[in-house]
């Protein structure tokens, strides 16, 4: 008769695994944060801004915060364009071979370079950029800094002087990745490496129980005859 394995079988075979169990965890944990080290890049600099809507005599306060959430929207995916990145280079803050000459590539490069995270609800943009070399993220941020702060009429219609984007904080310069990311991505290998092991454990163990029959059990084709 085919006897399944019990669930106290298998809490015994995983304890009896366990310092498999962590090895694999702790492989994994260190493939984590070494490809994090090679995936990300060594500095960033990040700067918060504020976008503020001019008071209008005939507006209300709900037709002011939605205006401003709309224009948020606007400028945070402007952000990753061509016409930002022209408009960055237009400062004079950096040079036209700083992002390849191909547009494709330069606004894939572009993208993996800036990061835009919104509040609209309190009509905050987050601006993070990161680089091989702090001197040149710095830089970046400068100009970014200049095109959202003195041009952001290039990338919206109406009176110019009925937006303001401000400076809330920044920039803010820093090592990249930090210690609290490189927490998470060392814990969340870590159990992904132990639950991947416990589950080829147990399949293994499994697949070595096949089905035990006596000798006096006779096959049901048999006993149909």
């Amino acid at each position: 008769m085919c006897i399944p394995m019990g669930n106290q079988h298998l809490l015994a075979l995983i304890r009896s695994k366990m310092g498999t169990l962590i090895l694999w965890g702790l492989l994994f944990g260190a493939l984590g944060f070494f490809g994090l080290l090679m995936m990300e890049k060594p500095f960033q600099t990040k700067m918060d801004f504020l976008v503020v809507q001019a008071s209008a005599g005939n507006q209300d306060f709900y037709t002011q915060f939605k205006s401003s959430e709309y224009l948020g929207k606007i400028l945070s995916e402007a952000v990753y364009s061509e016409r930002f990145i022209n408009a960055l280079v237009e400062t004079g803050k950096v040079n036209k071979e700083f992002l390849p000459f191909d547009k494709g590539q330069r606004l894939a490069t572009w993208s993996k370079m800036v990061t835009v995270n919104k509040n609209l609800e309190l009509g905050i943009l987050s601006v993070t950029v990161k680089g091989d070399r702090d001197r040149d993220v710095a830089r970046i941020m400068d100009g970014v800094a200049q095109v959202l702060t003195e041009k952001n009429a290039l990338f919206r219609g109406g009176d110019e002087k009925s937006v303001e984007i401000r400076v809330l904080s920044g920039p803010i310069l820093s090592e990249n990745p930090d210690m609290s990311k490189m927490l998470k991505v060392i814990l969340a290998a870590f159990f992904a490496g132990v639950f991947i092991a416990t589950f080829f454990i147990v399949v293994k163990s499994e697949a070595s129980m096949k089905p035990v029959y006596r000798d006096d059990d006779v096959p049901l084709n048999e006993m149909l005859v």
